[in-house]
């Protein structure tokens, strides 16, 4: 049997996780709502990080945001902080000479 304490102890890191998440979520939508609303000189392209954002929030819609698209781990959550619509993590960023900030 199961021992309740540990039941709650993933229950509250599952909560955790979650809040975390519509935290990273919120940061997407107000940054990509900033990325629209900037002005553009006519026929200028847009923003490229508009679509980097975009990509982010329907990672996060199909439930695979967060992990790194070249190692397949968990991007560390103050990574995703930083720069929430990366979808590699510091560690293969630095070996592909990449920077995300």
């Amino acid at each position: 049997m199961a021992d309740v304490r540990s039941v709650h102890t993933h229950l509250q890191h599952y909560e955790r996780h979650l809040a975390r998440l519509e935290e990273l979520r919120e940061l997407l939508q107000d940054q990509l709502t900033a990325a629209l609303s900037r002005p553009r000189p006519a026929g200028a392209a847009a923003d490229p990080r508009t679509s980097e954002i975009e990509a982010a929030i329907d990672r996060m819609d199909r439930g695979i945001y967060g992990t790194c698209r070249c190692c397949g781990t968990f991007i560390a959550y103050e990574q995703l902080l930083r720069t929430p619509y990366r979808s590699i993590c510091d560690r293969c960023a630095l070996q592909r000479g990449l920077q995300h900030d």
